[in-house]
């Protein structure tokens, strides 16, 4: 059981777990507590995915069925958040990997703007000036 724990917890992260009787049942709740965001994002909706990995695991049940069915339970559990967490880090690593490719482009963009507004061959004095290629032919003078 521990081995699945281990698992799904990051460095510094945590999972509360307790155990209330109700009758003849117990409830079993594990809490994941997860460090807030990915590391180096400040995106609230980030946040927000994030959290709701750390969605509890509520049984309830008799002791006996409890021992019985409650590893099954909890491997199903981790794989899902195990899951979840993964495919939140390879989106979190798309995103930063598109926005530096939109700062590049950006980069880029403004870069060949500049060059645009450049006057290129400014030295070069071999062009006529405006007017001169007129036809010869022409018979009038204005």
């Amino acid at each position: 059981m521990f081995a699945q724990f281990e698992e799904i917890l990051g460095d510094g992260e945590s999972i509360d777990f307790s155990i209330c009787r109700q009758g003849n049942r117990l409830t079993v709740l594990i809490q994941p507590c997860f460090n807030g965001s990915d590391p180096g994002s400040d995106d609230p909706q980030l946040a927000q995915v994030r959290a709701i990995l750390s969605m509890p695991l509520c049984v309830t049940d008799t002791a006996a069925n409890l021992d019985q069915d409650f590893p099954t339970c909890l491997t199903q559990y981790v794989g899902s958040v195990s899951d979840g967490k993964s495919a939140f880090a390879q989106a979190v690593s798309r995103i930063r990997e598109a926005a530096k490719a939109a700062d590049s482009l950006a980069t880029a963009t403004t870069a060949d703007e500049k060059t645009a507004q450049t006057p290129e061959n400014a030295e070069d004095n071999d062009t006529a000036p405006g007017g001169a290629n007129l036809p010869t032919d022409s018979k009038s003078l204005f």
